[in-house]
Formats: structure tokens, sequence, C-alpha cells
């Protein structure tokens, strides 16, 4: 890290700390804890709900100013949070419920105070990402909690249904911003108050299939940060190298980072991961893309889970390793004979009881073995013990590696 970057990294972490403190006075507050990833306060009410203040904004406005701007700017944030409060009724939040894309790492955001069953509303959405539900109040956003759904007397399913007819208007709004394409075009749809949600459209059914059906052409969709997007229409496959590099360049960039993947439609008209062959000249850097994220996801969730001081299983974590070629790979040890948390990766390292190291493919693993996902882990998680029998071991050291 260059001595400017941990200079900045040093100011914003005394920053957050200084919003933190403040936020913790205030009575109407039970807990709150300052993310220095995620750059951002999150808090709980002492009655119910809870909050957070996202701190980008707030930082860059009060550079330069002294304390007492930061002060008046977090009590202005802090006494709209606590007027507005946790929605109380169904018929006051349902046509403000918004659906967002994040990184499934935010779902490992607790801390010290909250009751158990104050869990995140969420659904998978893509590999490494997580569909969650907010209420879009006038200057804050909550995101939904079964809390909430026990309040509300709904479930889940129509919570999630209500948020995507909410983004009808604007899902036929921006289709108009699409025409039969000629050549290339890049779509940039920007969201920097945060309030338009734009770069949820993706989560809606058919709003890609009329993208592509207005255009002609199957467009490809970037999600670096998780405001806005762009649409990337008519690239020809030979140019799929520089889209690559835009949307890995965009994610450094992004605030609050979301995805370097570039993801497109599928037959059906659904949201997906774009796919390449293992010939195309992008597929080892599109591959690069994917480990990077999964490990990275991977490695927030390990730590979450290795933290939790009663688990008895041990946790797997995820390697980002290269082949000699220079192709990326993920890969998981598995010690014989102990519970643990396996990830899903390219490679298992098979370790046993006197050390050998059998490494297996995760499909030669996965055709000898039935490993099923845990519920509620993602991205996913098998629970493993014992290795296989000698015979589905002598299978799998007789398979190639590598």
């Amino acid at each position: 890290m260059s001595s400017s970057g941990g200079d900045m990294r040093l100011e914003r972490n005394r920053f957050g700390n200084k919003v933190l403190a403040q936020v913790q006075q205030y009575e109407g507050i039970d807990s709150a804890e300052f993310d220095i990833e995620a750059f951002e306060v999150a808090f709980r009410f002492r009655d119910t709900g809870h909050g957070k203040i996202v701190l980008h904004t707030l930082f860059e406005r009060c550079q330069g100013q002294p304390d007492q701007e930061r002060r008046r700017r977090v009590a202005d944030l802090l006494q709209a949070f606590l007027s507005e409060g946790a929605p109380d009724t169904w018929d006051s939040v349902v046509g403000r419920l918004r659906p967002v894309l994040r990184g499934s790492g935010r779902i490992h955001l607790d801390f010290e105070g909250f009751d158990s069953r104050q869990v995140m509303v969420w659904r998978p959405a893509l590999p490494y990402l997580i569909e969650m539900i907010v209420v879009d109040n006038p200057s804050t956003v909550h995101f939904v909690t079964t809390v909430d759904l026990q309040r509300w007397g709904v479930d889940a399913d129509r919570v999630f249904r209500s948020a995507h007819m909410n983004m009808a208007g604007l899902a036929m709004n921006t289709l108009e911003a699409f025409e039969p394409c000629t050549g290339i075009r890049v779509l940039e749809f920007a969201d920097d108050d945060g309030e338009s949600y734009v770069g949820s459209l993706p989560l809606l059914g058919g709003w890609l299939a009329g993208v592509r059906a207005r255009t002609g052409v199957r467009p490809m969709v970037l999600l670096p940060g998780h405001l806005g997007m762009f649409v990337v229409l008519g690239a020809a496959q030979e140019q799929l190298p520089v889209f690559l590099e835009m949307a890995e360049e965009k994610y450094g960039e992004a605030l609050r980072p979301l995805s370097p993947l570039p993801y497109t439609v599928d037959e059906e008209g659904e949201l997906v991961p774009l796919r390449l062959p293992e010939e195309h000249a992008a597929w080892h850097a599109l591959r690069r893309l994917e480990v990077g994220l999964a490990s990275s996801t991977y490695r927030s969730q390990t730590e979450h889970l290795r933290a939790d001081r009663f688990r008895e299983e041990a946790v797997s974590e995820l390697m980002h390793v290269r082949a000699p070629d220079g192709t990326s790979h993920t890969m998981t040890p598995w010690t014989d004979g102990v519970p643990t948390l396996l990830p899903r990766a390219h490679f298992v390292c098979m370790v046993t009881s006197g050390g050998e190291v059998v490494r297996a493919a995760w499909e030669d693993v996965v055709a000898h073995i039935d490993l099923t996902p845990v519920d509620g882990y993602d991205p996913p998680r098998y629970r493993v013990k014992d290795h296989p029998s000698a015979e589905v071991m002598a299978c799998l050291r007789a398979l190639p590696g590598y």
C-alpha cells in the first residue's frame, strides 16, 4: 500500500470512529458498530429495528471542515432515522420497497446486542451476490429483516414480489433508451445519490429480455458498484477483452465495489454470469476475475465463521492458486476425520491421516461423494468429515490433476 493510500485509510478510520462515538451517545440507540471496509456505521434502535449511515459522501463533505460540521451532519441524519424509526405497518411500507444487489458478505455483518432473530431478508441472486430488500425512506434506507416480516404479517416471497412490482415504471421507462443496435454502444445508467435503484433492474424478470428484443443483440451488463450499471451492446467476441478490462477498472474505482464480472441474459431472459469457452482469447482473464471474486467473498465468510468461538467444525478456506500455465484456480483442504465446512472450489486437497495429499477436481469429488449445500450459507458450504472409502480414494488418486 502506498503512503498516501495508508494515510487516507487512517483518516477514514478516524472519521468513522468519531461518527461511531457520536451515534453511541444518542439515547435511542442500543448498539452500534463501525465497519471500515464498507465504510459505514450500523446501529440498532433501543426498541426495534436498525439503520446505518454510509460514510463516503459524508466524509468527502466534511474534508477540511471543523468537527462541528461533522457533528451537525450526523445529528441531522440521526434525527431523520429516529423520527422515521422502524416501519410500522405493511400498508405504510409496501409502496416503498425496493430490491438491491449486494455482495454475499453483507449477510455476515452483525454486531453485539442484536437479537438472534433479527436477520436480514435475502436470497441468492448470482454467484457471490445476493438480493436484499430495503424500505426507501425520504432520507435513509431500512434493510428489511425477519422482525419486520413478523410485524407486517407477510412472508419474504410477498416482500420480494412487491419490491419488484414497484420497479415496473422505471423498467418501462429505461427500456425506451434502447433502440435497434448498429455498432457498439455502452450505456451508463448512473445513480450517484442512490435514489433511482436503476442498478436493480437486471433483477426483474423480463427486463433484460426486453433489452434484447428492442436492440436485437444479447446485452452485457456490468455491475461494478452497488449503485448504477453499464449495459454494453453489440460487442463482438474479439472485443470482449477490452470490456473485461473496463469491468475490472470500474470495479476498482467503485466506492463500494460489487462485482468485476460481466453478466448477460440467458434463453429464459434471466440475468446470468457471462461464460466463455476455454479456447476464447478472454477466457483466462474472465477466469482470473471469477477466482478473485470467489476468493474475496469466501475470505470474508471464513473470517466471520471462524470468529464464532462456539463453532465445533473447522472452517476450510478457499485459496487462489495458479497452475504452471498461468490459469487461475481455487483450492480448499479437507483433512480426513475432521468435521469441516467446505467451500466450493475447483480442486479439493484431501489430506489423509498419514499426511498424503490427494488433489481432485470438484467434479470428480462430487461424482463419488454426495455433497449437499448446508442451508443458510452464501456462497455455499458443504459439511464433511471422513474421507470416502479406500476404493474411491484410489480412483481419485488415478485421475489427472490440473
